[in-house]
This record gives structure tokens, sequence and C-alpha cells, in this order.
């Protein structure tokens, strides 16, 4: 049995396929559990969804109405990947509301304060301030107004602020060095050059000892007094001498004080969003889900790879490679996009597991037909592949259409399947063109073509 020696396109497709085998492996470890390999979706692994009403929302025209959906999208999004929810899936449900769900969240209240919190930062001039919640305080004209600390203690302070969480460039929680308040945290304030700039005018109005405000959604964090270092330090230094010099505090919790940084940095929310539906799924059903998923795709994978050995026999070893390769593959495009297996995103991986054989089955059919036409194996098998192109190309290419489709215009959970479909395509195409075609000329398995040659020809 003689075979060509491997020529450059014969090694750059070994290449590849090495690479693809040892990085999907890479990829896949610890291979088990399967929430440690890939992302999960809400339905597997369990988590809060919520629907979000945006307020107000309603009396807008039609374009600031999407304008503001798209930003409070935008925010939530921003807020949900800085705090470290991953998975996260938030879009818009009708015109007015936000669907929002939270795979893996332990805690559903602090996701819903994390979610639901305007972050509004404003400076505001202290007038007066009260001693206990019982102190009373009385505005004296329409310019001020009173605002609770959360202890709920009064301040009376001027309405319109100084300064607004629009000046601020980054927010980061950070813990005390000083003796009175060691390992207490507290949260940085980092303010853009133009904000900086605000912050020194602002500074600049006030005299010292006046007390300036720091609120957040209409609760005071704190209440610090101006110095006289840091009206010399705005009034030499300019911006950026006060760039990093302001913290809120407050005997935060550290889950609070992350909470409160990210939503800073990702900023304040247009309107106020109200939750309307809230629904925590249990991980007992994710369990139950992800081992009756998984058992199908053991059954589904371990039929395919007996009927194509008992079919095909020796070239059925070739199509079981690739659909192994073909499974890694699905699942390390998973992992290495960060795109969350679902329920039905199972169902997909189903589905491409007995499509992979598709594409197989077609090119051994083909080589086939040219075994009986009389050509060698080899020659049988090189001749074999371009001709099944069209054919392979006919029946993919139309599903792989239908699949980024349903990725473009489908909900959440047809999405998922969606998604796993199109990788499984793409990854059944290669390994049999790639690995397949390799197997078939440089492994000697064209040498088992299960046709009979007529008599007298030359193999």
């Amino acid at each position: 049995m003689a075979h060509s020696s491997m020529t450059r396109n014969d090694w750059i497709r070994f290449g590849t396929v090495i690479v693809v085998l040892f990085g999907s492996i890479f990829l896949l470890r610890p291979f088990w559990p399967l929430k440690d390999v890939v992302s999960l979706g809400l339905d597997l692994q369990g988590g809060v969804r919520m629907v979000l009403q945006a307020q107000g929302i309603e009396q807008m025209p039609a374009d600031k109405q999407r304008a503001t959906m798209d930003q409070i999208i935008e925010i939530l999004t921003n807020r949900v990947d800085q705090y470290g929810l991953s998975n996260a899936e938030i879009k818009r449900l009708g015109t007015e509301r936000i669907l929002v769900n939270l795979p893996g969240t332990q805690d559903p209240e602090e996701a819903r304060r994390l979610i639901g919190q305007t972050a509004l930062l404003e400076f505001h001039k202290v007038l007066d301030a009260g001693s206990t919640p019982e102190s009373e305080l009385v505005p004296t004209s329409s310019s001020q107004v009173i605002l609770l600390d959360r202890d709920g203690i009064p301040y009376l302070v001027a309405e319109d602020p100084l300064l607004t969480g629009d000046a601020l460039s980054d927010a980061k929680v950070g813990t005390s060095q000083q003796l009175s308040t060691a390992g207490q945290l507290f949260i940085a304030l980092t303010f853009s050059q133009d904000g900086a700039q605000k912050f020194v005018d602002a500074l600049r109005s006030l005299k010292v000892n006046d007390r300036l405000a720091i609120v957040l959604d209409g609760t005071v964090y704190s209440a610090p007094r101006v110095t006289d270092s840091i009206k010399e330090a705005a009034s030499t230094g300019g911006w950026r001498a006060v760039k990093d010099t302001t913290t809120i505090s407050g005997q935060f919790t550290k889950e609070e004080a992350k909470r409160i940084a990210t939503v800073l940095r990702a900023g304040a929310l247009p309107t106020s969003i109200l939750p309307i539906e809230e629904e925590t799924v249990g991980p007992t059903l994710g369990s139950d889900s992800i081992r009756m998923g998984m058992i199908t795709v053991a059954i589904g994978f371990i039929l395919i790879l007996v009927y194509m050995l008992i079919y095909y026999r020796v070239l059925g070893i070739v199509a079981d490679l690739a659909v192994l390769l073909n499974f890694l593959i699905i699942f390390a495009a998973l992992k290495l996009t960060h795109s969350t297996l679902t329920l039905p995103g199972i169902a997909g991986v189903v589905l491409s597991i007995g499509m992979s054989v598709d594409a197989n089955v077609i090119i051994f059919e083909r080589v086939k037909e040219e075994r009986r036409a009389g050509k060698a194996p080899l020659a049988a098998a090189r001749a074999g592949f371009p001709k099944s192109l069209s054919a392979i190309a006919d029946s993919n290419i139309v599903t792989a259409l239908t699949a980024v489709i349903l990725i473009f215009l489908g909900t959440g959970p047809v999405k998922g399947f969606a998604i796993t479909l199109l990788i499984g395509i793409a990854g059944s195409l290669y390994s049999a063109l790639v690995l397949g075609r390799l197997l078939l000329e440089k492994a000697g398995f064209a040498e088992h073509v299960p046709v009979k040659v007529s008599p007298g020809t030359s193999d």
C-alpha cells in the first residue's frame, strides 16, 4: 500500500488540526463540572430573572424613548460586567420594559440593588445640619431642601448641586489606613479634567469650614468640611490638585462599597426603573436540566459513533474522529467566545452532532462512486472531496443562514440554540474537509472504501 508524501498543504492541514485539537483540550480543562467549563444560562445554572419598568418613559417622544432605553441597557450592562456578574442577559422587552437574566446570582437582593440603583451623585452646599434624627430643620426658601443621611439625621442643603456624578471618570473601593478608622472601607472618586475644574470652581465658591454634602440617590453619605489645605490646593494647583482628593465614607460593607463604586463608574440611569416581575430559578432545576441534557448528548453521541462503525466499518473511524473533534470545537468555541450554553443550546449540540456526520456521508458516498468508476483508492479520495463540495455547501449554507437569522432576531432560548448550531456547522465542515481528508489521503483509510472494484482495474 503506497501513499504519497506530505505536501505543503498537507502539513498545513495537519498543523491546524493539531492546534485546534490541543487548543480545544486546553480551553476545556477541567472538563467537569460543566459550569466550570463553559458559561451556563439561567435555565441551567439558576439565578434571577427580572422585568424592569422604566418610569416616565411613556411621556417621551418615540425617538427619545428609544434613546433612553438604549442608554439604560448600556448602563445596566456595564454595571453587571464591572460587578462581576457573568453571562448576564439584558435586553429590551417592548417599548418600556427591560428583561434582565442573571445566571448564577447567589444574592437576589444584592442584584436588585445593583440593577435598580439610580446612582445620581450630587455635591450640595450644607446650610445647616442636625445632630440626631429628631433634629428639626426648616427651609427658609424654595431653593433649600432637607436631605437625610443613612442614620436619619437631617441636612439642610442648597437645592441646586454644585457638582454631579457626570464629573467622575472612576470610582474605586479603598481601605482606610488612618489609626482612628483603620480597616474601614471608603470609595475613592476620580474626576475627569473638566469635572475636576468644576470641583475647583465649587471649592472656590465655598468658605473654610463650610460643609459639602456628598449625596447619592437623595441620601447624604458624608458631609466633609472645606479645609484651608484643600482651598489652597484648589487655588494654586488647579484641577490636578483635586482630581483624586475626594472619598465617600459611611461604614460600608464590602459588597455595598463594591456595588456603589460599580454604579458610579457605569454612570447614572437617565430615569428610575422599577422591578415589576422577579423570579428566582433554583439550582435543582438547573442540575436536572444539565444531567438530562448531557445524558441526551451522550446517548446521541454514542449511537452515531456505533452506527458509523457498523455501516462504514473502517471508514467509520474517520467519521467518528471527525465527530469527536467537532464536539470539542463546539464547547471550545463557546468557551473562547464567552457564549452562554442554555438548555436549547444543548439541543443545538445534539443536532450538531447528528449533522456532523452529514458531510462525511456525502464525501464517503462520492468517494465510493469514484471507486466504482475504476479509480484507485487514493485517486478516488482525491477526486471525491472536490466533487462533494457543492452538495455539502448546499446543505450547510442554508442551515447556517437560518441560524444567523435566529441569532439576530430570536429571543434568548432560540438564540442559544442558533449559536451552538452555527458553531456545530462550522466545526463539522472543518472536521470533514480537513481532518477527514487528511485521514483518507495520508493515513491509508481510503484503502478501506467498502466498494467492489471491477475485475482488471488497477489499484
